[in-house]
């Protein structure tokens, strides 16, 4: 695929030579396949596109080396965290693709949908992250608006970033918080004006207060003297049940397995996208057989099938469970894309394992997409999956 696409730039860079800016974009995409994926953090005002993308972008995991966080990106990113502040109908419509082309609406498996500021759902309550993040499981897979999205997560942004970079001190002033009686401090964390009011149970300056409140926020400062109170009695284990509850460990995964994985896919729609808006909008006597080429190699992109049936299993939108859908992510890359990786192999593996997997598992599926007892858009999954399943021999064996 990589090749595919990087021949369909040589050759418009060359029928576009004339035109600097357009030949300076494609020359940018040639040379961004060796560049970490660009993920562009996106979303309203005040939603806390900053604050979750550095939580993110000062985590050192491995799993996000790859990866530039963008904040607002002003060119378009090869995949979005897009934030909401409500998993309503209107909002979930006004994220959905809508215009461009076959290719664009088909490959639209690059953005994942984040409930932002999740902590305030539920009025904030001790268990607004557990509601909030059950809202968004249940939303993604009931909600046929949610289609096609790789993940709809809940995420307190604020907490996250105070986890992440909660200080020894700061520990200290919530360790004070955490000792006072559940019932004396909660009078007294019911809102902000109450949190800043004195008298106060201990002796913390109105000042100290409002810090902790700008830092954590109020259901942060509740959340934290709560797991004080009840055994997180050090910084690093009050730093990592914030991060851990706060989401942004779902979403660091998310991220990793369903763009870091397939970046070179992703890298490929951007650089497509921008070829057929470029030859549409400018069309050249000698472009009409580089159109026809990017309009076959849209129709025959295998890869987004894949990303988008992940997407739909993941989301319990298919009518595979159980075995065969965890043996249908494998098929399709969810684990890794090697052929040992999709057929379920060690790393080192005999040529005629892989051989023989193969083959069975085309005959297995195909079996599956043939049945008449099966629902059309199940024998439409397996489909797919042998197509992936054919990929792998005829990627290991040409």
């Amino acid at each position: 695929m990589t090749e595919d696409v990087r021949a369909l730039l040589a050759d418009a860079a060359a029928l576009y030579r004339d035109d600097p800016r357009a030949a300076g974009r494609l020359r940018a995409f040639l040379d961004g396949w060796d560049e970490p994926l660009r993920v562009g953090f996106t979303g309203p005002p005040g939603a806390g596109k900053s604050t979750l993308a550095a939580a993110l972008g000062e985590w050192p995991t491995r799993a996000l080396r790859e990866v530039a966080l963008l904040d607002d990106p002003p060119v378009p990113a090869d995949a979005v965290v897009r934030l909401i502040r409500h998993l309503e109908p209107d909002e979930l419509a006004s994220v959905r693709p809508d215009g461009g082309s076959a290719f664009a609406r088909q490959s639209a498996v690059h953005t994942i949908l984040v409930l932002a500021r999740a902590d305030e759902v539920g009025a904030g309550r001790i268990d607004a992250l557990l509601n909030a993040k059950q809202l968004a499981r249940r939303v993604w897979r009931e909600d046929p608006l949610c289609a096609g999205f790789p993940g709809v997560i809940a995420v307190a942004g604020q907490l996250a970033y105070a986890g992440r970079a909660l200080r020894d001190d700061e520990f200290d002033l919530l360790a004070v918080l955490g000792a006072v009686p559940r019932a004396e401090l909660d009078r007294h964390l019911i809102s902000v004006d109450a949190f800043i009011a004195d008298p106060f149970p201990v002796a913390l300056p109105a000042e100290t207060r409002r810090s902790l409140l700008a830092r954590f926020g109020l259901y942060g400062v509740r959340l934290a003297a709560t797991l004080v109170r009840t055994g997180c009695d050090s910084r690093l284990r009050l730093s990592a049940e914030l991060v851990r509850r706060s989401g942004l460990g779902e979403l660091r995964d998310t991220i990793a397995s369903c763009f870091v994985a397939r970046a070179g896919v992703l890298k490929a729609r951007t650089a497509v996208l921008y070829l057929e808006s470029l030859l549409r909008g400018d069309p050249r006597p000698q472009g009409d057989r580089l159109a026809a080429r990017v309009e076959r190699f849209a129709a025959a992109c295998h890869d987004f099938r894949e990303l988008r049936l992940i997407a739909d299993l993941r989301g319990g939108r298919t009518a595979l469970t159980g075995e065969a859908a965890e043996e249908a992510m494998r098929l399709l890359g969810a684990q890794g894309t090697s052929a040992g990786e999709r057929l379920g192999l060690p790393p080192e593996v005999d040529p005629a394992d892989v051989h023989a997997a193969g083959l069975d598992a085309i005959r297995r599926w195909r079996h599956e997409a043939e049945r008449p007892d099966r629902p059309r858009a199940g024998r439409a999954a397996a489909h797919v999956v042998v197509r992936s399943a054919e990929g792998v021999l005829a990627a290991a064996f040409g």
